[in-house]
């Protein structure tokens, strides 16, 4: 049963270490738009809740709220996507907004899902190099083999243009832009999505100058510390651009590449690469 319901609703995806919390974290300064950390909402059984309900302990810390103020809110749940909508839109009440932002980086491998039950959502998709983004997952060791990565990339860029290709290359709720442009020219980028989302400009919104909270929270519960979470506590940088020429030896780049050509997705790796150079996006 639905409790609250905020009306458009804002899913944020992309591939992992593209810059969806930073883009998140600015929009999350606008007056109209709440967000918080990633819910992972779409890998909830909602059979499971009760009897394994670690997901609703992990939320209501995250999110710091009272466990029993979680639990009410799914006792009048019966699914994962009415949960979200109660648990983010009183949450917004709460802060006074008037939409919410849901930023986990495979939103944009379930645009069918997001649609079918939000039928005003809108999705926001980052899109970053994948030289870069493969440099970055090598700098922290995760998904450093080349299949390991491109499973992972096909799974969200991937999946995302598959989508957008269905659609005939464009659709009303789908919004794509660059890291790269993000972060060298963040007052364009942002004037694009506030217009996209129909919210007005705010003086200050492009401009982010960090926030340490977060990572404080992740670490202590999880006990574990977010590199993306640490850089977020820093101002606004375009020094993470390019970063691949620092990071990747030719022939490590050239495995994933050939990884991702044989998976048909030689394409779009060239049409990434060739963009962020003809448009000379890095410095």
């Amino acid at each position: 049963m639905l409790i609250y319901h905020a009306a458009r609703p804002i899913f944020i995806g992309g591939m992992f270490k593209s810059g969806t919390t930073l883009l998140r974290a600015m929009l999350g300064r606008h007056s109209n738009l709440y967000s918080g950390l990633e819910t992972y909402w779409f890998s909830v059984n909602w059979d499971d809740m009760f009897s394994k309900n670690n997901w609703l302990a992990r939320m209501a810390k995250f999110f710091d709220i009272p466990n029993h103020e979680i639990q009410e809110i799914a006792i009048r749940s019966n699914s994962t996507e009415i949960f979200l909508d109660n648990f983010m839109s009183a949450q917004s009440r709460k802060q006074g907004k008037k939409r919410w932002i849901e930023k986990t980086p495979g939103n944009v491998g379930v645009i069918d899902r997001i649609l079918c039950n939000w039928s005003d959502a809108v999705v926001l998709h980052v899109v970053r190099d994948p030289r870069d983004v493969y440099a970055s997952m090598i700098e922290i060791n995760k998904w450093t083999e080349p299949i390991e990565f491109a499973d992972r990339w096909c799974a969200t860029v991937g999946i995302a243009r598959n989508w957008l290709r269905d659609q005939g290359g464009s659709h009303s709720a789908y919004f794509e832009l660059r890291y790269e442009e993000l972060v060298t020219r963040p007052r364009s980028v942002m004037v694009r999505i506030l217009s996209f989302l129909g919210e007005p400009w705010e003086p200050g919104i492009d401009e982010f100058k960090g926030q340490n909270n977060e990572y404080e929270l992740v670490k202590k519960v999880t006990g574990k510390e977010s590199s993306t979470l640490r850089r977020l506590s820093q101002p606004l940088t375009c020094s993470r651009v390019g970063v691949w020429r620092k990071v990747l030896s030719p022939n490590l780049w050239y495995a994933v590449r050939d990884e991702l050509h044989n998976r048909g997705y030689g394409f779009l790796v060239d049409e990434l690469i060739h963009e962020s150079e003809r448009h000379e996006i890095y410095r």
